[in-house]
């Protein structure tokens, strides 16, 4: 080395070692940038988010054990709503609860059943007698019931005494699921 080389590195050593200090950062770094990128990508496979701002979406649980509830193989769904047991199973949910609040059936009839590719909808048309507060209990239990049943629509006509004819359209989804499971 030359004599005035060495003199400049002495003169600038708080210089050069800032440079090396700061060379060695940078690699160090990028390893752990690296590494850093590779966990991110393996938790994003497995579905584990790891990165706050691509964190995916989770049903809650009591969201995702209803929807648990009411899904079959999409080839099993299929099979019982082409033979009417899927409207013969919401039929005798229906008549059952009824029955506990003190509604008489008259009728009932399925309704259409139509399907896409998620899910399978069965209708129903009911036709009862009871009072109007038997009916109300009757939509609350409905309502409280861990099941993807809607009332479509209804009709309510005066009968004899405080009897009312309610004339009822309900529908019930049933989820299809797709995919093999491990």
């Amino acid at each position: 080395m030359s004599p005035s080389l060495v003199a400049l590195l002495r003169r600038q050593w708080p210089v050069v070692g800032a440079l090396v200090l700061f060379l060695a950062f940078m690699i160090t770094q990028a390893r752990a940038r690296r590494r850093y990128d590779a966990v991110l990508k393996r938790g994003a496979e497995l579905g584990i988010g790891l990165d706050p701002a691509n964190t995916p979406a989770m049903l809650p649980p009591r969201v995702f054990a209803l929807l648990a509830d009411h899904a079959l193989p999409a080839a099993d769904a299929q099979e019982r709503a082409g033979s009417g047991a899927l409207t013969a199973g919401l039929l005798e949910d229906l008549n059952q609860l009824a029955g506990q609040h003190s509604l008489v059936v008259l009728a009932t009839e399925p309704g259409p059943v139509s399907q896409d590719d998620g899910s399978v909808r069965v209708r129903a048309h009911l036709k009862m007698r009871g009072t109007y507060a038997g009916f109300v209990t009757w939509l609350g239990e409905i309502a409280r019931a861990r099941s993807l049943t809607a009332i479509d629509r209804f009709s309510l006509q005066p009968a004899e005494g405080s009897a009312m004819q309610i004339d009822l359209w309900v529908s019930r989804y049933v989820l299809k699921q797709t995919g093999s499971s491990k």
